[in-house]
């Protein structure tokens, strides 16, 4: 999927990535502000610049002898990873939905919005049954939910050891047909919810060609 994923990051990223974010641009700065040597400081940054967190932004040049330093800055992806934000305004935004539309409108609403989430799956799935199951797993992998397949030629079952909207779902459980949209858009097929709900959420979606 191509909207981009937040990484699980050890807590010395944490810091380093927040150093950044409070104007620690260099190498030198982040060390001494965090008390570690500049190479554990480059092996920080050259692992956040990997996952696409952060990007240098240009040199510093001090004016002193020797090279200029480089200078870092936060992606989107990385201010994404020090928020904390997103799971409490979107569990009270659902439950706020769901208890001014009724259902139809709700369903409507959510359907819309896996639809447009499709938008960033790139390639759309396509191929047998089987296949364009195994893409629909995938996909709810890369959204960090733990998927597997069950069913026949004819009828595939997505099934997930958890659910990546849990705090939604738990919230307004006509969550799920935000992804039932995604999946069924994404791999062009008929794709029904059948999920758990309650406490522990727990994805299945019944897949068949539409």
């Amino acid at each position: 999927m191509s909207a981009p994923i937040v990484p699980a990051l050890p807590a010395a990223r944490v810091s380093v990535l927040d150093g950044v974010r409070r104007g620690l641009e260099t190498v030198n700065a982040l060390a001494q502000a965090l008390e570690i040597t500049d190479n554990a400081v480059r092996l920080h940054l050259a692992a956040l610049e990997r996952d696409g967190l952060l990007r240098r932004r240009g040199v510093h040049r001090s004016g002193k002898a020797g090279q200029p330093a480089a200078e870092y800055e936060l992606t989107e992806l990385g201010e994404n990873a020090l928020s904390r934000a997103y799971q409490p305004v979107l569990t009270r935004l659902v439950a706020v939905l769901g208890d001014r539309l009724d259902a139809r409108a709700l369903r409507a609403l959510f359907a819309d919005t896996g639809r447009r989430l499709s938008r960033d799956a790139n390639p759309a799935a396509t191929g047998s049954l089987a296949s364009r199951s195994q893409a629909c797993a995938a996909l709810l992998e890369s959204l960090g939910g733990s998927a597997t397949i069950e069913g026949t030629r004819t009828r595939q079952v997505v099934v997930g050891a958890a659910c990546p909207l849990a705090a939604a779902v738990r919230a307004e459980p006509m969550s799920c047909a935000i992804v039932e949209s995604l999946l069924a858009e994404h791999a062009g097929v008929k794709a029904q919810q059948r999920c758990q709900h309650g406490d522990q959420p727990r994805c299945r979606f019944e897949l068949t060609l539409a």
